[in-house]
């Protein structure tokens, strides 16, 4: 609704189709011929350059450089779910170079005079926020065959939007969208959402790790996904 409409968006978004639509086979095809023979990582080094560059076309096309990034994890999400070392690398990697100085930038906008004035607004938005996240995650939660504890615990660490929250904010803020005051207060509630439903999520309703570790089983049974740890415990069976 609020781009640039010009021929560099429309080379970002033909190009970040085009890649969304092949990364997994591209992905899962480098980790099988190479990933268990190089001492490199490969497979890292190919995600980052996919990330980087899509990241260096959306800000030629006046986007944010962090909305690919978040598209391709998305959909690489089923290789990643058969391939946990990977998970870890990739986890390592992003938490301690990349996210900090994102977060960091966002937060130095923040103008803590505009949140004193609106706490009601940041109230009013975190239960919206909360409510429309349970009505969207708990039935499918259920659906996927979570018992309620596991269900509820779930729809609670989902309450979160800090990502597209915070890219969507800053978005507004730097195209002149929204001022400071209103972009603290959304932030604020973006963070909050981040915070106060994982608070809750811990303390009433952490599921035991067999709980959870039971549920993947089953989850990868119904759904005939085979990954690493089923084929080690049939191995061990």
């Amino acid at each position: 609704m609020f781009a640039t409409y010009n021929l560099a968006l429309l080379v970002f978004v033909i190009v970040t189709l085009i890649a969304l639509w092949f990364m997994p086979k591209w992905t899962q095809s480098i980790i099988t011929r190479f990933g268990a023979t190089r001492v490199s990582e490969p497979e890292v080094k190919f995600i980052f350059f996919v990330l980087f560059f899509l990241g260096g076309l959306a800000t030629a096309a006046k986007s944010e450089a962090v909305l690919p990034a978040y598209l391709i994890g998305l959909v690489v999400a089923g290789v990643f779910l058969r391939d946990k070392t990977l998970v870890h690398r990739m986890r390592s990697i992003a938490f301690a170079v990349f996210t900090p100085f994102y977060f960091i930038k966002a937060g130095l906008y923040v103008s803590l005079p505009a949140l004193s004035t609106g706490l009601l607004l940041i109230g009013a938005f975190l239960i919206l926020k909360m409510a429309t996240k349970i009505v969207g995650v708990f039935p499918l939660a259920r659906m996927h065959w979570m018992n309620k504890r596991e269900a509820s615990y779930t729809t609670l660490l989902m309450a979160t939007g800090l990502t597209f929250g915070t890219i969507s904010a800053l978005f507004g803020l730097q195209n002149h969208l929204i001022d400071q005051r209103q972009y603290s207060i959304l932030v604020t509630v973006v963070i909050l959402s981040a915070f106060v439903p994982t608070l809750i999520a811990q303390k009433f309703f952490q599921p035991s790790v067999d709980a959870m570790h039971a549920w993947g089983r089953l989850y990868r049974k119904r759904m005939r996904i085979l990954s690493v740890e089923d084929v080690n415990s049939e191995d061990q069976e």
